[in-house]
C-alpha cells in the first residue's frame, strides 16, 4: 500500500523506492506492477541501499527483523516502524539512528486520509519535517502522542472499515426496503459519502452543521435520526473498549453508556 502510494505521489520523480519481501513471488509481483521500484533479496541489502527505512512487518516479527538489520543501520538513517506495538524507546534502545513511528491507512491508496506520526527523542525539528514531508505526498500527517495511539488509530486506520460496514448496511437496507438495484444503492451511498467528506474537509462544515442543515425539525430526516439514536447510544464506546482490550490481550468488559440527547 505504501509503495503504491509513494510511486503514485508527487514525490515519485524525487525518490527511489527500494523494497524487499520474505516471499520471492510477492516481490516479483511487486516489481512487475511497479517497474520503477528497486527490489532487493534481503532486508540487510534493502537497509544498506536506503536513507529512510520503513519496517512493515507483523508485531511478532518486528523484534527479530530489527535485530537482523541493526548491524547495517547507520547513524544517519531514519528508521520508521508502521507497527503500533513497537515502542519508540524500544527502537532507540536497539538502533543508533533517528526513529519514528507512523500508522498509515488504506485511504493512502487514494493519496488521502490521515497518517499518524510519532517522533523519537533523537529527532530535530528538521528531521521531523523530513518525514512529515514524505507523508504529505500521500496523506495528511498528524502528530500524536504515543500514549494516544490506540484510540487515534481506531479513528484513522480502523475507521474506514468501521464506517464501510455501516454504509454497506445502509445501501443493503435500501435494496431490501426500496427494491432498487444493489449497484444503484451502492453508487448513491458512495457518492453521498464523497460529498459529505468534502463538506467536512473542504467547506469547513462541522458534523453539527450537516445535521442541522439537513434535519429540518419535524421533517423526514429528523424522524430518521430518532430511529438511529437508541441504536447508536454507546455503540462506539463499546467498539473502542473492545479494540483497546484486544490490543492489550484481554477480553473486553461490557460497556454501558446512556445518552439522554443526540450527541453529534
Amino acid at each position: 500500500m505504501l509503495i503504491r502510494a509513494f510511486v503514485q505521489s508527487t514525490l515519485s520523480s524525487e525518490i527511489q523506492v527500494v523494497a524487499c519481501n520474505r516471499s520471492p513471488e510477492k516481490l516479483e509481483q511487486l516489481q512487475t506492477r511497479y517497474p520503477q521500484v528497486q527490489v532487493c533479496e534481503t532486508a540487510e541489502e534493502t537497509v544498506s541501499a536506503s536513507d529512510v527505512v520503513f519496517l512493515c512487518v507483523k508485531p511478532g516479527d518486528a523484534p527479530g527483523v530489527i535485530n537482523q538489520v541493526s548491524p547495517f543501520i547507520r547513524e544517519d538513517h531514519y528508521f520508521v516502524s508502521i507497527n503500533s506495538h513497537v515502542l519508540l524507546e524500544e527502537m532507540e534502545a536497539l538502533l543508533p539512528c533517528r526513529v519514528a513511528k507512523v500508522i498509515p491507512s488504506i485511504t493512502q491508496v487514494a493519496l488521502a486520509g490521515v497518517t499518524l506520526v510519532m517522533h523519537g527523542n533523537r529527532t530535530t525539528i528538521e528531521d521531523r519535517h523530513e518525514v512529515e514531508s514524505l507523508l504529505e505526498a500521500i496523506s495528511k500527517p498528524i502528530v500524536v502522542e504515543e500514549a494516544d495511539l490506540r484510540v487515534c488509530s481506531d479513528l484513522s486506520s480502523c475507521g474506514p472499515a468501521f464506517l464501510a460496514v455501516l454504509l454497506q448496511e445502509f445501501a443493503m437496507a435500501a435494496v431490501r426496503q426500496g427494491g432498487i438495484p444493489r449497484d444503484l444503492a451502492d453508487a448513491l451511498v458512495k457518492d453521498m459519502t464523497l460529498g459529505l467528506g468534502k463538506l467536512l474537509t473542504e467547506e469547513g462544515f462541522e458534523f453539527s452543521d450537516v445535521i442541522r442543515r439537513v434535519s429540518v425539525p419535524g421533517g423526514i430526516t429528523a424522524e430518521g435520526i430518532k430511529v438511529l439514536q437508541p441504536s447508536m447510544s454507546g455503540i462506539f464506546d463499546q467498539l473502542l473498549v473492545t479494540t483497546r482490550s484486544k490490543a492489550h490481550g484481554h477480553k473486553a468488559a461490557p460497556c454501558k453508556v446512556e445518552l439522554t440527547e443526540y450527541e453529534d
